[in-house]
């Protein structure tokens, strides 16, 4: 027991996302897979994902994060966990900037505080079909058949440092999204997981979704997957540049800019409270 690390952490909320902060910044240790699983396995906290803020590893950045789903695997990007990640950076005073930029794995955030309780995040796209290849190859409409064992999905793909499979359907709470995510983890198509999200159109300039997250199942609000949504529906014809997303407990606005292949969430983000872990 001697060697165990107590850090302090600092709980938020992405519009019902739960995302454990840790600062390793003002705090010395280090958080890993195990760690993550750790706390988890003993029920210190829940959380959808735990992110690490840490020092910059390379003199461009500001910060440095891992992203760590609740079972311990790694993700290389969460847009609500960004939004929670300024908010914390800003309302701490941890770096006296109007814009900060992260580095995630591959990714960068872009991450500014344009009005009350708002957080943007701006990222740069850069390889999409990134895993595509995996996939059947896509009917008439651009959209992958899967086969799963009772049932038959039709699917747009993307990859925003995370891959998503997106489909379009209709009454999507009468949907078995938690089956269908199931199944698709560690499948031939998608052998390292992916992320499923069940869009129903409101409108060209507004969707709703429902998030199955590798290595979490369904959230109550995912970032990527909302930014996902939108590329796919714009591929498809299905949506303007500029969308509101809703989820159970709020809405993310995002526009996708088609030119500079850059996306921007904006959103809030809550803080919930501060507790220590054992790590």
């Amino acid at each position: 027991m001697s060697n165990q690390i107590q850090l302090k952490a600092s709980k938020f909320s992405g519009l019902g996302n739960e995302i454990l902060l840790v600062d390793l910044i003002r705090q010395t240790g280090q958080i890993d897979s195990n760690s993550v699983k750790k706390v988890i396995e003993e029920n210190q906290v829940q959380f959808d994902q735990l992110i690490s803020i840490e020092a910059p590893t390379i003199p461009e950045l500001d910060f440095s994060a891992q992203i760590f789903n609740r079972d311990g695997s790694k993700a290389e990007n969460c847009i609500n966990g960004a939004r929670c990640f300024g908010k914390y950076v800003f309302d701490t005073g941890l770096l006296d900037k109007e814009e900060l930029l992260v580095g995630i794995e591959k990714n960068k955030w872009k991450i500014s505080h344009p009005e009350k309780n708002v957080y943007a995040v701006e990222q740069e796209i850069s390889d999409l079909n990134s895993g595509k290849d995996l996939l059947p190859k896509p009917n008439p409409s651009g959209l992958h058949t899967l086969v799963l064992e009772d049932d038959t999905l039709e699917v747009g793909y993307v990859n925003l440092g995370n891959p998503h499979a997106i489909n379009f359907t209709k009454k999507i709470n009468d949907m078995p999204l938690d089956n269908w995510g199931h199944c698709l983890q560690g499948s031939e198509w998608f052998p390292e997981g992916v992320n499923l999200t069940l869009a129903e159109m409101r409108s060209p300039r507004e969707i709703n979704i429902r998030v199955f997250e590798r290595g979490v199942g369904e959230t109550l609000a995912c970032g990527s997957g909302a930014c996902a949504t939108v590329v796919i529906g714009l591929q498809l014809g299905y949506l303007q540049q500029e969308v509101q997303v809703n989820f159970k407990k709020g809405s993310l606005y995002i526009k996708y800019d088609l030119k500079n292949q850059r996306l921007i969430a904006k959103g809030s983000a809550d803080f919930l409270e501060e507790i220590n872990i054992l790590v």
